[in-house]
């Protein structure tokens, strides 16, 4: 089974920190997922109650993100970064849920953990 969860943290990883792309501006994989990011950092520049701007609040969000991605790259360490990363985003999926967001990023997010610690766990 270890094969199976260094395969999937791999893949969660690589998508952490290509996610960062899009946050800083970056139209990867297309213009469509940089508009919704942006669309995003001036949601968080908002809940910050203006101490980030939406600038700012991208930057930090990428700097997260591939903090998690490299964290999950060195297996004693994967565990620790995919909990923290969980916290995170269940706090994000309430925050959205109240604020009337787009649900379906936040159930993939949360469903890539899952199943990378699930498959952690069974190794």
């Amino acid at each position: 089974m270890s094969n199976w969860s260094d395969k999937a943290s791999g893949a969660f990883d690589s998508l952490c920190i290509l996610s960062a792309l899009p946050l800083i501006g970056v139209p990867f994989p297309s213009r469509g997922w940089a508009s919704y990011y942006a669309d995003k950092n001036i949601w968080i520049s908002h809940l910050s109650k203006g101490y980030l701007t939406p600038k700012q609040a991208g930057y930090t969000v990428a700097l997260l993100r591939v903090a998690v991605g490299l964290g999950c790259v060195y297996q004693p360490t994967r565990v620790a970064a995919l909990l923290i990363n969980g916290a995170v985003v269940t706090r994000g999926t309430v925050v959205a849920y109240r604020d009337g967001r787009p649900m379906r990023p936040q159930w993939t997010m949360l469903g890539a953990i899952t199943w990378c610690l699930v498959l952690e766990r069974l190794q």
